[in-house]
């Protein structure tokens, strides 16, 4: 005896059915995107593309030859002009005056000695102390100055630079003491040298002298012991010295 097939539910249709519809609409989307890659701007493309704008033409260029009038003459063209500027004025400054000769207010250690060289100086005062105007090597002094100064030479009448003269004494009730070189005033010589004691003539009797010194400040000459006046003419006390040993 034959057995009887139970029947299938009918709960599975619907899901054949959507099988079948997908199934058919695969080949379908696949060939809608196929139309719309290969043709964007196809109607059926929902987001065509945006229509570019058209090329702008340019105008094709064309040479034309330029001709020269008939009487064309060439003009110079303008010479630039290189006159150099002048330089500005340099602002005026107050003028630096430099005495030459202006003594040394003190004197360096060790101090100066008095005593007397043993077996004689090597220098001595040529003659007396002169009392001249300064006149006579700078004009523009007048009356307005006093000073000593002189010159050292060698047994040959050469010039001697570099001995240190020592001025001291007082003057006017003030104490004079200043050193200087001989060859730093040359209005004098070349081994000339020259201290200022005051701004006028003042009379002094033996209060003022002079001597030569060496390096170490040891007299190389006896102390030359002057007057000064207090007359113009006389403002100027030449003072020279000569070597003899």
């Amino acid at each position: 005896m034959n057995k009887r097939e139970p029947r299938k539910s009918n709960r599975d249709l619907p899901w054949n059915l959507a099988t079948v519809f997908v199934l058919a609409m695969i080949p379908l989307t696949a060939s809608f995107f196929l139309m719309i890659f290969l043709n964007p701007q196809s109607s059926l493309n929902p987001f065509p593309p945006p229509t570019l704008p058209a090329l702008a033409q340019a105008p094709t260029a064309t040479s034309t030859l330029l001709a020269l009038p008939p009487t064309w003459t060439p003009t110079p063209s303008p010479t630039p002009d290189y006159s150099p500027t002048p330089p500005p004025s340099p602002t005026p400054t107050e003028p630096i005056i430099v005495i030459i000769g202006t003594p040394i207010e003190s004197l360096e250690t060790p101090e100066p000695t008095e005593t007397n060289a043993p077996g004689g100086f090597t220098f001595m005062r040529q003659s007396d102390p002169q009392a001249i105007s300064i006149n006579l090597y700078d004009a523009s002094r007048g009356c307005g100055w006093m000073g000593v100064a002189g010159r050292v030479v060698d047994e040959q009448n050469r010039p001697v630079t570099g001995i240190r003269v020592w001025l001291r004494g007082t003057l006017d009730g003030k104490r004079v003491d200043m050193t200087s070189l001989t060859g730093t005033a040359a209005q004098y010589g070349p081994s000339g040298y020259e201290f200022t004691i005051a701004n006028q003539p003042i009379a002094s009797r033996g209060l003022l002298s002079v001597r030569l010194l060496d390096q170490a400040n040891l007299p190389l000459s006896e102390r030359v012991v002057f007057d000064t006046f207090a007359d113009c003419d006389k403002n100027l006390i030449l003072i020279d010295f000569k070597k003899v040993r």
